[in-house]
């Protein structure tokens, strides 16, 4: 029934429109002749989709309808994004390879070692969702590889399979659309200062949380990321597009991008492959007289990114960057770019991959059999039998690496008895291995394995990105391995035993991780909640002592509001929801250290957060912040424009959140409430660009200016070379480096961690003046600070030793100053208890002034 209506529909879509057939739209070749009985998309959607921006259920509208219409067409929904909008992935094939591609799929992973065809072909569009090119192109791409009567397509539809993911960010591409949409006049404004042409804060980039999706190939923090590589590691692909669009005073680009800026552990093969087939984008765009370039710009480096992922992972990945229109029509260096000719262009090199991969489609199936067979050699030759890694205490954190890696297509196998990792004891059934005899041995050691000496010195994205470092868990290579147990398919979420609900008082340990989200939980519910400042020996049964860490919390039944529901209960729902383990208290005097209700075991104040946004201000970290309240902790998060900070009653907030961003167009008002709310008790928690802005607040700050006298006679600088200056100033940005910080482990804001030492991501050079206040900073640099990417000399020496995380007092309230990113992608867990800390610690951190002489 849904079918006939949906095929009547179409139908009187295009009497309406009385198109007749269509003619072929540009970047397509010039004889296409379509098939009649199929409509184009101009008469599909009753307008010429070159002219207007495309709504995500236009797209997915009439890709399903194109499966309807043609036998040479699958289409499947993969998943569905945090808007609830559907992930499609569409299939082209002969007709009879169509009936066959279940088999195929399930076949993939043997012919892709055996050298078995046929090519696969992944064509990829708009991971960013304002460069909306790449979004009608996939569109008109589909139309004609489905309607096309010719021998090229039929040849390639018999020959090759090709799958098309129309639009990989469909939440920021829908806020892009209606973004260009609702600026669109009759006659288009093409110049370039219209407002059109500039979005508003946080613009269409990125998804649904502001988080760039093409970073998160290997985090796989986003159901839109999950959904592709699920895909992508069943049908292991020989060729990936990856496309997008660059500024509008721009040509083309495809690769290969700069050779020096190539990830050292992809083969030289795959470079070579992408080298080949670059040759057929650029034949397609000389007779379209449309200007390019390549081996300039953009690197080929970071494992998380659309084109490089697949090259780690024996496919070729080929990144498209076209110059943009940010619209309908822009004036630009190389005259007035329109949609439409943008389009074009991404039409043009679709078919060129398709072409260059059938062409040499032999070539791309030996070449990932080699691929895979060396992979195997590799570790064979480097002596490793592969990684162990543990949870550290933490299952929860432990079975979560285990889920990404599972994901990656990794083997994981369980440690079946007591081992040692990296000095830290596992016991039996708390540490994973992970083989290097496997396919994925280049992409393993690309996440596992901390660099410090690099080839390059400039990087278009982070310099490092090692998963142990980042989970903060012991891992390390292995010459043997021990008793292992059965490959694992999936992981379970960690069960705690349910705690007894005969008790006095709970303890949750808080050197989990979902002891934080279970806090917010009890705080939200009106609980009662203390917490241990030192580290406290309590007995948990008839026999059993059990030592609990500073910033363990403690809910004792008698303090608890008559008003709620029976504390023992919630503590049992909450402790399966979040994975956290409970321990009940037999009595309230401590064994050794404070008591359950000393002094030295204060009770938590409720928090309401709020965070500044808006224009000038990084989205991204916003959106790190944002998601970690929202999925996390999953509490609310206010998120209050910037613009609104002196028409907002600030004193309904415990914190007020400043993410990474410029805050010198801050009002001076704006400034002023945040003083005025420092003073009046708030906690300001101020991260990256936003630590060193806040130094500029007078709020009597006692901090130690730098050493440089300003009347100290300058030298003058050694000539270098123009030329040099994007270079010289890339070494110097620090694009994304691991640093060693050591911790207080006393002090409230570090409360849970055992170890001093720990990993933090560092990005941009912001620094923090050190306080004149000694017992202020929580977490220093170490000396020897970089522990796994590229960091310059200069930015080794500036950093050491200096301030990573400080909180000070000023007047009733606190600033509290971090350094770098805490919440780094959604996926750096070895440093989001930091930022819990902060949330829930901060209104316990005390006065600490020493006595003066006079005193």
């Amino acid at each position: 029934m849904f079918v006939t209506r949906f095929r009547s529909l179409v139908a009187l879509i295009v009497l309406i429109c009385s198109a007749g057939q269509a003619t072929a739209f540009s970047g397509l070749p010039a004889d296409f002749d379509p098939d009649p009985d199929i409509a184009a998309p101009a008469e599909f959607l009753g307008f010429d989709p070159a002219e207007r921006h495309l709504r995500h259920d236009q797209v997915v509208a009439y890709l399903d309808y194109l499966a309807e219409a043609s036998d040479r067409v699958s289409i499947e929904q993969i998943g569905q994004t945090h808007g609830l909008r559907p992930l499609k992935l569409l299939v082209f094939s002969s007709p009879e390879r169509q009936a066959q591609t279940a088999q195929l799929r399930a076949d993939r992973v043997r012919a892709s070692r055996e050298g078995d065809g046929p090519p696969v072909i992944w064509l990829g569009y708009a991971v960013h969702g304002n460069e909306a090119s790449g979004v009608t192109a996939a569109m008109i791409t589909a139309w004609y590889l489905a309607s096309a009567r010719n021998d090229e397509v039929s040849g390639w539809l018999e020959e090759a399979v090709i799958l098309m993911e129309p639009v990989l960010n469909p939440d920021g591409a829908d806020r892009f659309a209606h973004w260009v949409n609702m600026h669109r006049g009759v006659h288009p404004v093409s110049d370039p200062a219209d407002r059109e042409h500039h979005e508003n804060w946080p613009n269409g980039r990125t998804n649904y949380y502001w988080f760039d999706l093409n970073r998160d190939w290997l985090p796989l923090v986003h159901p839109e990321s999950r959904a592709r590589l699920a895909q992508f590691h069943a049908w292991r692909p020989h060729v990936v597009t990856d496309h997008h669009e660059m500024g509008p005073n721009s040509t083309y680009f495809f690769q290969p991008g700069v050779p020096e800026r190539n990830n050292p552990l992809t083969p030289a093969r795959n470079f070579s492959l992408t080298a080949t087939i670059a040759e057929y984008h650029a034949r397609r765009l000389d007779e379209a007289d449309e200007p390019y370039y390549t081996r300039e710009s953009f690197d080929d480096y970071y494992a998380g990114k659309g084109s490089t992922y697949p090259d780690l992972t024996g496919s070729v990945g080929i990144l498209f960057e076209q110059g943009s229109a940010r619209g309908h029509v822009q004036d630009t260096e190389y005259g007035q770019r329109t949609f439409g000719e943008a389009v074009a262009n991404q039409i043009r090199t679709s078919l060129s991959s398709i072409e260059g991969a059938v062409a040499h489609a032999d070539e791309l199936i030996a070449y990932q059999a080699e691929f895979f067979r060396s992979a195997r050699e590799a570790a064979d030759r480097d002596r490793n039998e592969g990684w162990m890694f543990g949870d550290g205490g933490d299952p929860a954190r432990g079975r979560a690496l285990v889920e990404l890696l599972l994901r990656h297509d990794i083997t994981v196998m369980p440690v079946a008895e007591e081992v040692t990792i990296a000095g830290r004891q596992q016991p039996a059934g708390s540490a994973w291995a992970v083989p290097a005899d496997q396919d994925q041995y280049r992409f393993l050691r690309s996440v596992f394995e901390p660099v410090t000496e690099l080839t390059m010195e400039t990087f278009y994205d982070v310099s490092t990105w090692p998963l142990g470092l980042s989970f903060d868990l012991p891992l390390a290579p292995v010459r043997r391995l021990p008793t292992l147990g059965e490959a694992l398919e999936s992981v379970a979420a960690y069960r705690p035993t349910p705690p007894a609900s005969d008790a006095p008082a709970w303890i949750v340990p808080w050197d989990q991780r979902g002891a934080p989200p279970l806090l917010a939980a009890l705080l939200a519910d009106d609980y009662r909640i203390q917490v241990f400042t030192k580290p406290s020996t309590i007995q948990v049964g008839e026999d059993d002592e059990r030592e609990f860490v500073r910033g363990s919390l403690v809910i004792h039944r008698g303090l608890q509001p008559d008003s709620a529901p029976p504390v023992d209960e919630r503590l049992a729902e909450l402790a399966a929801e979040h994975g956290s383990e409970v321990v009940a208290a037999r009595r309230g005097l401590a064994v050794s250290g404070p008591d359950l209700g000393s002094p030295s075991v204060p009770v938590v104040e409720p928090v309401q957060p709020a965070m500044v946004v808006g224009q000038g201000l990084s989205p991204n970290h916003a959106g790190y912040v944002w998601h970690w309240f929202d999925h996390y902790l999953q509490q609310p998060l206010t998120r209050l424009d910037w613009m609104r900070l002196t028409r907002v009653d600030l004193s309904e907030y415990s914190h007020i959140i400043l993410p990474d961003g410029n805050y010198s167009a801050l009002p001076e008002p704006a400034a002023e409430r945040l003083v005025d709310f420092v003073q009046d008790g708030g906690i300001l928690l101020a991260a990256r660009r936003a630590a060193a802005w806040v130094e500029t607040l007078p709020l009597e700050w006692e901090l130690i200016e730098d050493e440089d006298s300003e009347d100290e006679q300058q030298a003058v600088p050694e000539r270098r070379a123009y030329g040099d200056f994007r270079d010289d100033r890339a070494r110097e940005l620090i694009g994304g480096s691991v640093l060693g910080v050591r911790l207080d482990p006393t002090h409230p804001l570090a409360f849970g961690y055992t170890e001093e030492d720990l990993a933090v991501m560092r990005r941009g050079r912001q620094m923090l003046k050190p306080a004149s206040n000694p017992y202020s900073s929580v977490a220093l640099y170490t000396d020897d600070v970089l522990v796994s990417g590229f960091l310059s000399e200069e930015n080794r020496e500036r950093l050491a030793g200096s301030p990573a995380l400080s909180v000070t007092r000023h007047g009733a309230g606190a600033v509290i100053r971090v350094a770098d990113d805490y919440l780094f992608r959604g996926y750096w867990l070895g440093t989001e208890r930091l930022f819990a800390n902060a949330l829930f610690f901060s209104s316990i951190v005390g006065t600490t002034q020493l006595p003066s002489e006079a005193d």
